[in-house]
């Protein structure tokens, strides 16, 4: 009777934590899906193209993770996706550093144009008070 009921609960400890894994493998099949949707979002962020290239290789990876998942091979997926999280967050700040470079220097644009149009009207104003000189020279 111990021996059945051990057993029992053995098998029931074996059933459980197999049921644990599959739900780690299920969250894993999760974690590379909503990384492939990610993917797309930071393609749509990506409004310079700026990083073509990384998006490619994190795609792939992801693919990579999908045919480890498909043999089985759990550790090897969890790698991927730990590296792909890590291309996304890559991904992220150069789109926002490549924004930033880009505001900088539509500013510096604006600066230069209204340095431009202030050196233009202190030239005008100049030349209005020596026009303005000559005809009080003139008048006199």
């Amino acid at each position: 009777m111990r021996q059945n009921l051990s057993w029992i609960v053995l098998s029931a400890a074996g059933l459980l934590a197999s049921q644990v894994a599959r739900a780690g493998q299920g969250d894993l099949a999760r974690q590379i899906d909503a990384q492939r949707a990610g993917v797309v979002d930071l393609e749509r962020l990506d409004v310079r193209r700026a990083v073509p290239d990384e998006t490619t290789s994190l795609r792939s990876w992801l693919d990579e993770a999908s045919a480890q998942y498909a043999r089985e091979e759990f550790d090897r997926v969890r790698e991927l996706l730990d590296r792909c999280i890590a291309q996304a967050e890559l991904i992220r700040q150069k789109i926002v550093a490549v924004d930033l470079v880009a505001q900088a220097e539509e500013r510096e644009a604006a600066v230069k144009t209204l340095r431009d149009k202030t050196e233009s009207a202190r030239q005008s104003l100049q030349q209005a008070l020596i026009k303005k000189k000559a005809l009080e020279m003139t008048t006199k």
